[in-house]
């Protein structure tokens, strides 16, 4: 196995650990920043949500810039059937979630930015 392979593993088990602890989460994905899937588990149309994800963060890291509100942190986007939050992981990775709407958001928050830190430790 290469190093390659090592690291496509450590984020399946990074989103495994992360649906381990929320149950309500639909799919959760790594993209790269310009809308590429690295891990995904779920089924609700990766290829679609991986190029949202990019869409959605250049919009929204423009729309802070030109406010001047610095860097995006996260995005929460609620709907009536369910939320998507994406995470910035650095300059070129996402982590995209979506959830049952009735999720816990403190709860999604606070596994969301441990799963980033799980994401950086690796690379």
């Amino acid at each position: 196995m290469d190093s390659k392979d090592n690291g496509t593993e450590a984020l399946n088990n990074v989103l495994l650990d992360l649906n381990a602890s929320c149950d309500d989460i639909l799919l959760s994905m790594i993209t790269t920043s310009d809308g590429l899937t690295i891990s995904s588990i779920g089924n609700t149309h990766e290829d679609k949500v991986s190029a949202m994800c990019s869409e959605l963060l250049t919009v929204c890291s423009r729309s802070a810039k030109a406010l001047k509100q610095g860097d995006v942190n996260e995005m929460l986007l609620r709907c009536s059937d369910t939320n998507m939050l994406l995470v910035p992981v650095g300059n070129l990775m996402v982590l995209a979630l979506i959830t049952k709407q009735e999720m816990n958001l403190g709860l999604l928050f606070i596994e969301a930015q441990r799963a980033k830190q799980a994401i950086i430790a690796y690379f």
